[in-house]
């Protein structure tokens, strides 16, 4: 998925891309202890429970997520910290084809956790950032307190939904195909993506701040090899108090993706945004805040 601004999941619409490999059932070695940390940022005070905020992308840096106004508040009440994912920002490059995997980022998350010395954390995911988070948190169930999905990808990418062509044709036909590599896996660049993104077209001025910056190549690199996983299996069984957030009108993540997500997890909450896009945390900041506080207010399944 082609984006100006890295405020979105990155999947191919391409209809003739090529059918992905049966699910990986390879699970991410524990992190080497030698191994480099992920460059990252905290606001507001350090607490027993940090919430840690996944960007989406992938390609892109946390920039766009930490410059949103309503963590601002959020952090008054609660530590949040935010990071750039390997090879991305100022965070290490990779060392190997593994590490642009959706493992090799779980195995960074799981590093960061460690440096942060904390046993547990609340886990945000914001678009790819919420595939980043189901993965992890099927890997290391005993280290998350609470799951939020923000318009989350689907578990299984390969399955997932966009409404791009049915609300916006007009857009979606101006758009060139790109046989290339990266534009298979929906990592090019363009302008129309993100007019398609909000609820509101005037919800665009609320973005503010350094967008940051996005690696064509990580995208690729990752998109490549989400495309052959399946975590539908492990949500049916995961224990962890969770959170699906999606905006009713978000053309990059279809509604029936955040229902299928909470249907599969147990126990899962699903709040739908009426007046949202892509990005309910912008759009509607007010109620984005409370659910989200709400929520990681609540008990913890143990």
């Amino acid at each position: 998925m082609p984006f100006r601004q890295p405020h979105h999941l990155v999947v191919a619409l391409c209809l003739g891309l090529a059918a992905p490999g049966p699910a990986s059932a390879h699970e991410p070695a524990s992190p080497d202890p030698r191994s480099e940390i992920v460059y990252h940022v905290s606001i507001g005070a350090p607490g027993e429970v940090p919430l840690v905020a996944v960007n989406g992308g992938p390609g892109f840096d946390h920039s766009y997520l930490v410059n949103e106004p309503v963590w601002k508040e959020m952090s008054a009440r609660r530590q949040i910290i935010f990071y750039d994912q390997r090879g991305t920002g100022k965070s290490p490059p990779a060392r190997s084809p593994d590490d642009m995997t959706v493992d090799g980022m779980v195995r960074d998350l799981e590093a960061l956790r460690q440096a942060l010395k904390v046993e547990r954390i609340d886990l945000l995911g914001h678009s790819f950032g919420g595939i980043i988070s189901m993965a992890y948190a099927a890997r290391y169930p005993r280290h998350v307190a609470h799951l939020v999905l923000v318009g989350s990808g689907a578990a299984k990418p390969a399955e997932h939904e966009f409404l791009f062509d049915k609300l916006y044709p007009d857009i979606v036909a101006t758009i060139p195909p790109d046989s290339s590599p990266a534009g298979q896996m929906g990592c090019i660049a363009i302008d129309a993506y993100d007019r398609m993104s909000y609820y509101d077209q005037r919800n665009r001025a609320l973005e503010s701040g350094d967008p940051g910056t996005f690696s064509q190549q990580v995208c690729t690199e990752v998109m490549l090899d989400a495309m052959k996983v399946d975590l539908y299996p492990a949500l049916a069984t995961l224990d962890i108090p969770t959170l699906v957030i999606n905006g009713r009108f978000d053309a990059n993540v279809s509604p029936t993706v955040a229902y299928k997500i909470s249907q599969t997890i147990p126990g899962a909450r699903l709040v739908y945004f009426e007046r949202s896009g892509h990005s309910p945390q912008v759009e509607e900041p007010e109620k984005f805040a409370l659910e989200v506080e709400r929520f990681l207010a609540g008990s913890v399944r143990r």
